[in-house]
């Protein structure tokens, strides 16, 4: 029920080509850590989102999609992932995953760094609502 849950959220976080443009790529760039094999494709878009939001500074979407997360038992930090956020190493490794060019996360219309991303996964990780 969560995963779809989760699921259904998406589709009101953006325009036309947005929705889910972050929240695929930051998945697929936590499949580079084994530790996340265990956890469902549903499961790292639905913290994906998360990013997105941060990127996008919705910061009040971030506080609303956390406590339904918290509620659904969604992922809302990275440790629920087994992934440390102080792992250098590992961070740098998702987020040059991410940010491959054939990514979807660069139909946000932000600019994007590997400095930005890591901003925005450390924003979902230490947020408090």
């Amino acid at each position: 029920d969560a995963i779809i849950a989760g699921g259904g959220m998406v589709g009101g976080l953006g325009e036309r080509y947005t929705r889910v443009a972050a929240a695929h790529a930051v998945h697929n760039g936590l499949t580079v850590l084994p530790q996340t094999e265990k956890f469902l494709h549903g499961t790292k878009v639905a913290y994906g989102i998360l990013v997105q939001s941060a990127l996008l500074g919705q910061d009040d979407v971030l506080a609303q999609l956390i406590a339904a997360y918290r509620r659904f038992h969604l992922p809302a930090r990275l440790s629920e992932l087994d992934v440390d956020i102080h792992n250098t190493a590992e961070i740098d490794r998702v987020i040059a995953h991410t940010l491959r060019p054939v990514e979807s996360i660069h139909y946000l219309p932000v600019t994007l760094t590997p400095d930005t991303l890591r901003a925005a996964f450390e924003k979902v990780e230490f947020f408090r609502i």
